[in-house]
């Protein structure tokens, strides 16, 4: 299965995601066809695989980075993870245009995500409550921080404007999340 994604990884780097053919990717793969469709039933279930293996890779990322920032205070745990998510989408700009652009997938998958991510990033501000404006929906707080984290590394990476560098734009990203958790 690993083999026929990477395939799919290659032949996007390459090119365009509708013409990408079952039996290409078996050949880049170097399966048979037979082999591939043991595994996908067709090339939308590989797409939808593709999807769920990069939000798996981020889920990864992003329980790594606040386990490796458990203790530290807000403004750092911020900084920390919009480096991650930046730095996970940025190695690969192009495929990662492409894959969110181009390859159809699941929306299922993405909503799973978005509650996983809701959940850890509630657990991470609950802890730190004392360092935010009394009062707060911590649920709302922390669908708008997921969203903005999100959406903002996700332009960064894909819609950055040709001025602003990625350090600066990483630095923008997480002065905006704090004020907005500040206020």
């Amino acid at each position: 299965m690993e083999a026929v994604l990477d395939a799919v990884v290659r032949i996007l780097r390459r090119g365009n995601a509708r013409a990408i053919t079952t039996n290409h990717i078996a050949a880049t793969a170097g399966v048979s066809i037979g082999s591939l469709y043991q595994y996908f039933p067709d090339k939308g279930a590989i797409f939808i695989a593709l999807h769920e293996r990069h939000l798996r890779q981020i889920d990864q990322l992003i329980h790594s980075t606040l386990v490796e920032h458990a203790s530290a205070p807000l403004d750092e745990l911020i900084r920390a993870l919009v480096d991650a998510m930046v730095e996970a989408h940025a190695t690969d700009p192009e495929f990662f245009k492409r894959l969110q652009m181009e390859v159809p997938h699941r929306a299922g998958a993405t909503r799973d995500f978005a509650v996983r991510l809701h959940g850890v990033f509630r657990l991470a501000i609950a802890v730190r409550a004392h360092e935010l404006k009394r009062g707060r929906d911590l649920d709302t707080t922390v669908f708008v921080v997921t969203h903005m984290v999100e959406s903002l590394c996700h332009g960064a990476v894909l819609r950055r404007p040709a001025g602003l560098s990625l350090a600066s734009a990483k630095k923008e990203i997480t002065k905006a999340v704090l004020a907005y958790l500040r206020a």
